[in-house]
C-alpha cells in the first residue's frame, strides 16, 4: 500500500525517523533490513543479523531510509502482506522493496502524541547471516559441480574477547561494539572502560546510597535502581550483588547497592549509564549531607549560568559557607554545600530556598523552577532537589546525552566565560585527574549544621523577603 507524502502517516513516519538519528536506542525503535537488488521484503537479511560490523550496515542504512523519504524517486510503502513492514520503490524500479524497516511497539509509548503512529511490530529473532567473501563464492561453485545437493554451512556464533577488568566476581559482558554515543563514537566497551577506570573517584559518592539511573536504551526517565528495574528477569542477579532494605510510605522496600567496582561494572553491563545517588545515605536516611543549588541555562549562553554562578560564590564567600561546583554535563552547574548530617529534609530544602533567594537579590533576572512560569530565556534556580527523596548526578558519572560528557568537579576558578561542558568528557576527564586530583575529595571536610545555618539566615536576612 503506497503512503503519500501529504498524509499524516507519512509525516509521522518522518518525524520519528528524524528525531531517532541520534538517539543512542534508536536501534530498539526502529529495526532496519536490507535486500538484494529486485528481491522482495519475503527475502529481506536483518540488519541486526550480519556478522561483522553491524553498526556501520546500520548506520547506512539509516541515512538512506531518512534520504529516501525526502526524495522524489522514491514512494514509501506500507507491506499488505507481512504488517508493520515498511520499504520503498522507486520510479524506475517497482518490483524491488528497498530499504525494508519496521516499528517496535516502544514507539507507541515514545511518540505517542504524534497522529496515525505506524503499524508496530515485536521483535523477532535475527537469523545470522555472513556476507560471501570471493573465495567463498568460488568454494561453493566448486561444491556445486561435485555435488547437486551440497549441506548448507552451520555458521557458529563467536561468543566475543572478555576485557580484562580483574573483577572479584565473573561478570560475562555482552555486545560491546553496541554504540552508545554517537557524537564522538563511542561503544558499550569504551562506556565500560571508562568506569573501571573512574571507578576509584565515582564510587565514594554512590556508597551506602539508594541510586536512581538512566539506561542506556531509555534515558528520558529516571528510575531507582532495583532487581525489577536492571534485568527482565530478576533470577539473573547474582548472589553476590548486595541489596538491603528499608521502610518507605509504611512499606519496605529492596533496593541495589553500588559499594565496590564489581557492582559498578555489573550495572553498567545491563544497561545503567548514568548515576544519580540520593542526598543521604541509607544509615540516615532521613538526614541528607548536603545542600544543592543547581544553576541551569541555556546552552547556547552557558555565560549567563556562569554570571549567577558567581553571584552564589560571593554569598557563599560573605556567608563563610564552604561550597563546591560541577558541571551537570550539559548546561547547568550545580553548587553543594556539606552538611553534618545532622538535620532532616525541611531544614535542608528551607536552606536551599533561602539562598536561592538571595542569588535572585543579586541577580533579579533568573527565576525559580516549578514557581515562576515566564522561564524562556532566562537562568533557572532549582532548589526542589533537596527534598526527601531526589537524587543529583554522582560526580565523575557519564550522562546519558548524545555525546559522553562527565558530570565533573570545577575549582572556582574555572567558572568563567567561555566555560565549556562538552570539554569534559570520557576521554579528557583522566587526564584532568591525573594532572589536577579530585577536587570533590575535600568536599566533606568542612561541614555545616543544616538548623544553624537556616537559623542564621532567617534572623540576619528575612526583613529583605
Amino acid at each position: 500500500m503506497l503512503i503519500r507524502k501529504n498524509t499524516k502517516a507519512f509525516k509521522t513516519i518522518l518525524e520519528i525517523i528524524t528525531s531517532c538519528q541520534t538517539r543512542a536506542d534508536r536501534e530498539k525503535l526502529i529495526r532496519l533490513y536490507i535486500t538484494r537488488a529486485g528481491h522482495t521484503i519475503k527475502d529481506r537479511i536483518s540488519v541486526e543479523g550480519i556478522q561483522g560490523d553491524s553498526a556501520v550496515f546500520y548506520e547506512m542504512n539509516y541515512q538512506a531510509v531518512l534520504t529516501y523519504l525526502q526524495s522524489s524517486n522514491h514512494q514509501l510503502h506500507q507491506s499488505e502482506d507481512i504488517p508493520g513492514i515498511y520499504f520503498f520503490r522507486s520510479t524506475s524500479n517497482k518490483v524491488w522493496d528497498e530499504m525494508p524497516f519496521e516499528f517496535d511497539e516502544a514507539v507507541k509509548k515514545e511518540f505517542a502524541s504524534l497522529p496515525d503512529l505506524p503499524v508496530l511490530r515485536k521483535k523477532e529473532k535475527a537469523e545470522k547471516y555472513v556476507f560471501p567473501t570471493a573465495e567463498s563464492k568460488t568454494e561453493t561453485k566448486a561444491k556445486k559441480e561435485k555435488t547437486k545437493a551440497p549441506k548448507p554451512v552451520k555458521v557458529e556464533e563467536e561468543e566475543p574477547d572478555q576485557p580484562n577488568y580483574k573483577t572479584k566476581h565473573k561478570i560475562t559482558f555482552t555486545e560491546l561494539e553496541r554504540v552508545i554515543y554517537r557524537q564522538p563514537r563511542l561503544n558499550k566497551k569504551g562506556v565500560l572502560d571508562y568506569y573501571d577506570k573512574i571507578s576509584e573517584y565515582l564510587l565514594p559518592f554512590l556508597k551506602d546510597r539508594f541510586q536512581h539511573i538512566k539506561l542506556q536504551s531509555d534515558r528520558s526517565e529516571s528510575k531507582e535502581l532495583s532487581a525489577e528495574v536492571l534485568v527482565e528477569d530478576s533470577s539473573q542477579i547474582p548472589e553476590w550483588i548486595q541489596s538491603t532494605t528499608f521502610s518507605r510510605n509504611k512499606a519496605k522496600e529492596e533496593i541495589l547497592l553500588c559499594n565496590d567496582r564489581d557492582h559498578l561494572l555489573f550495572y553498567v553491563e545491563n544497561g545503567c549509564l548514568e548515576f544519580v545517588p540520593a542526598t543521604s545515605r541509607i544509615k540516615s536516611i532521613d538526614s541528607p549531607d548536603y545542600i544543592v543549588v543547581v544553576i541551569d541555562g541555556d546552552e547556547s549562553e552557558l555565560n549567563k549560568t556562569v554570571e549567577v554562578a558567581l553571584a552564589a560564590k560571593a554569598i557563599f564567600t560573605g556567608l563563610q559557607l564552604p561550597s563546591f561546583v560541577k558541571t551537570d554535563g550539559k548546561s547547568a552547574l550545580h553548587i553543594y554545600i556539606p552538611l553534618d548530617s545532622k538535620s532532616d529534609f525541611e531544614a535542608s530544602k528551607n536552606a536551599a530556598e533561602f539562598i536561592s533567594k538571595l542569588i535572585r537579590i543579586k541577580v533579579p533576572d533568573v527565576v525559580f523552577k516549578g514557581i515562576d512560569e515566564d522561564v524562556y530565556g532566562k537562568v533557572v534556580l532549582d532548589y526542589s532537589l533537596n527534598e526527601e527523596g531526589n537524587g543529583i548526578i554522582a560526580p565523575y558519572s557519564l550522562v546519558a546525552a548524545d555525546s559522553p560528557t562527565v558530570a565533573t568537579p570545577l575549582t572556582w576558578e574555572e567558572v568563567k566565560d567561555g566555560l565549556r561542558p562538552e570539554d569534559f568528557n570520557s576521554e579528557t576527564i583522566l587526564k584532568r585527574l591525573k594532572k589536577s586530583g579530585d577536587i570533590f575529595d575535600s568536599l566533606f571536610k568542612k561541614k555545616v549544621n543544616a538548623d544553624d545555618l537556616l537559623s542564621r539566615l532567617e534572623e540576619n536576612y528575612a526583613f529583605l523577603f
